[in-house]
């Protein structure tokens, strides 16, 4: 059962590790050449993933970071025995290097996102199997990214996860907006599969309610914290970074919908995720624009990415 996946490597997900002097990160030098599907990062703390950036999307938002990994670069198509030896391989090279032995650095995830997981679930489903029945199991946790809209329609067999037992494996339902008209601006689809994200959401909870390998979890899929710096020639600028809608005002993302208030948050509380917007190796510069707007010195840059704002001051100076 084949998986698609992108061979296109996230350099900043490894260059917070370069600062801290740890040097494993060189193998992401011949991540291409050797098509390998799983890259490393770091997750929080002292711990690291392994992250599996499958390609293809059902969702085609203005800020994705992964724009470039799913309509730019080329395939790569692995089988799940493939895929696991790459995890493992991967979790192998990390373990023996002596400065993250030496600092109490470790592998404790493994995370399927880039585009959308549900796409190529049977697949998914397979590796998580294989990985299962591996000595690293007990040790990781699986985080699988997902809108939830194939869930929501009934198209996949979410149910399968059950046979899974020595993993533990988040389902990161990632909302895009709180409300249909926040979905629609900022995925450019149709406002009514916000719809199916909440449905998918409830059938995959309620399923899982009281699993204690399986977790199903709401998350705002956005990075939404005001607060970036851009580092740039040894300088460093401070701004402030909002998430817009089509008329340039900021979006409220506490303004639930009823549905989504009812079902959603009944049940569990949305997590907000403390990242601001960042200009990804990856997005679609031309499209992220229209989203975002810039403060910077008391000055506000409408449709302007956080790097054209320093672009500006700096030529300006």
């Amino acid at each position: 059962m084949i998986g698609i996946y992108s061979n296109l490597y996230y350099p900043t997900r490894w260059v917070p590790l370069k600062r801290r002097g740890l040097g494993w990160h060189r193998c992401c030098k011949v991540y291409e050449e050797h098509e390998c599907a799983a890259s490393c990062g770091l997750a929080e703390g002292k711990t690291l993933e392994v992250v599996l950036d499958v390609k293809g999307c059902n969702l085609n938002c203005k800020y994705c970071w992964g724009w470039k990994m799913r309509l730019e670069n080329n395939e790569l198509r692995k089988t799940p025995e493939e895929v696991v030896k790459d995890i493992l391989c991967q979790i192998e090279k990390v373990s023996k290097d002596g400065l993250v032995k030496k600092r109490n650095y470790r592998v404790g995830i493994v995370r399927f996102t880039g585009n959308e997981p549900s796409l190529q679930w049977e697949h998914v489903v397979e590796v998580l199997k294989l990985l299962d029945k591996s000595g690293e199991a007990e040790k990781l946790k699986v985080i699988i990214e997902t809108n939830g809209i194939l869930a929501g329609m009934g198209k996949i067999d979410f149910q399968k996860l059950e046979s899974i037992e020595n993993l533990k494996v988040d389902v990161d339902v990632s909302f895009k907006g709180v409300n249909y008209e926040q979905f629609e601006w900022l995925s450019s689809m149709p406002g009514k599969l916000f719809a199916y994200q909440i449905e998918g959401f409830v059938r995959m909870f309620d399923y899982f309610e009281g699993n204690e390998k399986i977790s199903v979890n709401p998350v705002l899929g956005i990075n939404h914290e005001e607060n970036y710096c851009v580092r740039r020639n040894r300088k460093e600028y401070f701004m402030k970074v909002e998430i817009i809608d089509a008329k340039g005002n900021k979006l409220d993302f506490y303004d639930y919908s009823k549905d989504f208030e009812e079902l959603v948050l009944s049940r569990k509380e949305l997590r907000y995720d403390e990242a601001p917007f960042r200009e990804y190796f990856g997005i679609n510069k031309n499209r992220a624009r229209f989203v975002v707007a810039v403060v910077y010195k008391g000055k506000r840059y409408l449709n302007t990415l956080p790097s054209e704002v320093v672009e500006l001051f700096e030529e300006n100076s």
